[in-house]
C-alpha cells in the first residue's frame, strides 16, 4: 500500500514544519511507502523555505506556485505529482487532527472516496458559533443548488483512490475554496462509492466574510454547469461513456 498526502499551504511559515512532522508521524505508521506533497500556493512569507527544510527527507516533496492561485489549484498540482495508490488531502494549518488518516485508509478498502464531516455524530468540532452557523448555512445552499447529500463538503480532510481522483481532476475548474463542492459533484456524477467519517477539528479563527461571496458565486456557477448547461455530464461522457449519472 502506498499513500500520497497532499498538503496545500498558504502563508504558514510558523506552522508548516510542525504540520509536516505531524502528518509524517501518522502516515508512516500505516505504510513505509508514503510521500508528503506540500504545495505552497504563492505565499509571500517563508512557508516555502520552511517546508524545504523538511524536504531533506526523501519522502517529502515541496512544490510552489509563483502566485496565489487558490486551494483548488494547489490540490490539482499535488494530484498531478502524486504517485501513491491512495491520496489523502489534508489542510496544512493543522486545525484537523491527522491521526484520522487510519480511518480514511481503512474506508478506502470498500469505497472510492472518504469525506470527513464536521456534522458526523461522532465528530469533535470546536469553532466560534458564527463560523458554525455559516458552515451549516453554506451546506444547506450547496445541497439545494447541486443535489449532493453530503453532510459537510468543506472540511479539508478527504481520501481517494488516486486513479479515480486524477479522472475527476480533468473536469475540475474551480480554483479556490468551492473546489470541494465541485469535486463532490463530479464524484456523484461518476457514481463513486462515498463514505462520511467523523473528524476531530478545532477552528479558532473566524471565517472570512470577504471570502463568502466568491464562494457563493462559485457554487452558483457549479450549479449552472450542472443543471442548466449539463456541462459535467457532457464532458464526462466524452471520456467515460456509460458511467455518468443522468
Amino acid at each position: 500500500m502506498s499513500i500520497s498526502v497532499i498538503m496545500p499551504a498558504y502563508e504558514l511559515e510558523d506552522k508548516i514544519a510542525e504540520s509536516i512532522k505531524r502528518a509524517e508521524e501518522t502516515v508512516k505508521t500505516l505504510t513505509e511507502e508514503y510521500e508528503i506533497i506540500v504545495v505552497d500556493d504563492g505565499s509571500k512569507d517563508g512557508t516555502y523555505y520552511q517546508a524545504l527544510e523538511k524536504a531533506r527527507n526523501p519522502n517529502v516533496k515541496v512544490l510552489r506556485h509563483q502566485v496565489n492561485m487558490g486551494k483548488g489549484a494547489a490540490i490539482k498540482t499535488g494530484v498531478k505529482n502524486a504517485t501513491g495508490q491512495y491520496t489523502i488531502i489534508l489542510d496544512a494549518d493543522m486545525d484537523i487532527d491527522p491521526k484520522g488518516m487510519k480511518f480514511l485508509i481503512e474506508g478506502l478498502r470498500d469505497h472510492d472516496l472518504i469525506v470527513c464531516s464536521k456534522r458526523h455524530p461522532k465528530s469533535v468540532y470546536r469553532a466560534p458559533f458564527v463560523r458554525k452557523f455559516l458552515s451549516v448555512s453554506f451546506n444547506a445552499i450547496v445541497r439545494l443548488l447541486t443535489g449532493i447529500r453530503f453532510g459537510d463538503t468543506q472540511t479539508g480532510f478527504k481520501a481517494f483512490r488516486t486513479q479515480g481522483l486524477r479522472k475527476m481532476m480533468d473536469v475540475i475548474v474551480v480554483k479556490r475554496y468551492a473546489y470541494d463542492v465541485e469535486l463532490l459533484v463530479v464524484a456523484n456524477m461518476l457514481r463513486m462509492r462515498a463514505l462520511e467519517v467523523p473528524v476531530h477539528i478545532e477552528q479558532k479563527a473566524m471565517f472570512s466574510v470577504k471570502a463568502a461571496l466568491p464562494m457563493l458565486i462559485d457554487v452558483l456557477e457549479i450549479a449552472y454547469r450542472l443543471r442548466i448547461r449539463r456541462w459535467y455530464q457532457k464532458t464526462l461522457n466524452k471520456t467515460m461513456p456509460n458511467t455518468v449519472r443522468a
